[in-house]
């Protein structure tokens, strides 16, 4: 063994170690240090704070938002209102009175295209009434259509058809009567209110 200064002789344990030992040592010293600091402060993840309050959790019935459910998951809700308030339907009654000369007819009648009514007139009964009605005053277009069974001009049975399309105002209590007007080229029909 040779001394730094090259001398022959007995070399400290330092030197022997040399750099890696050095390292080593600065790096123990290094955790020493650490260590009381990590035990304080406590590792990441570590819930080092023991006084803290444990969380009180509360439950209550589910009670939903004022929204209906979505369909899917994809689909917003959709707020839920209060269809406005109807008013009450009124009653109207339709007549019809058996055209003269006329064996039978059938009276359809349609208010806002839905039909409300079927009269069916005959020499035996020649005044019909039905009683209907309409969802609120106003005024109503209407379609009527007849099929008026008559005697022709050598008495064979004919089937006349007409049809009548307009609009009339309707109102509690009204009545509206069905009416046959001949035109240059046939029968026409209409529906109006008859006089109180």
């Amino acid at each position: 063994m040779t001394t730094p200064n090259g001398n022959p002789g007995r070399e400290s344990w330092w030197t022997r170690l040399g750099t890696l030992g050095q390292t080593l040592t600065a790096l123990i010293g290094l955790l020493a240090a650490l260590i009381p600091i990590l035990a304080k402060t406590g590792l990441p993840g570590q819930d080092g704070d023991v006084t803290k309050a444990d969380a009180i959790v509360t439950t209550a019935p589910y009670v939903p938002p004022p929204t209906s459910p979505p369909t899917s998951p994809n689909t917003p809700p959709t707020r839920t209102t209060t269809p406005p308030e109807q008013p009450d339907p009124i009653n109207l009654t339709v007549s019809d009175q058996l055209t003269e000369g006329a064996l039978e007819e059938v009276i359809v009648i349609s208010l806002e295209g839905t039909r409300v009514a079927t009269l069916h007139a005959t020499s035996a009964q020649p005044v019909v009434s039905r009683r209907v009605t309409a969802t609120k005053p106003g005024n109503y277009s209407y379609v009527v259509d007849a099929a008026m069974t008559v005697y022709d001009e050598i008495g064979d049975v004919q089937v006349i058809e007409a049809t009548g399309r307009g609009s009339v105002m309707i109102d509690e209590g009204t009545r509206l009567d069905v009416y046959v007007h001949q035109e240059t080229n046939g029968l026409s029909l209409s529906l109006q209110s008859a006089a109180p």
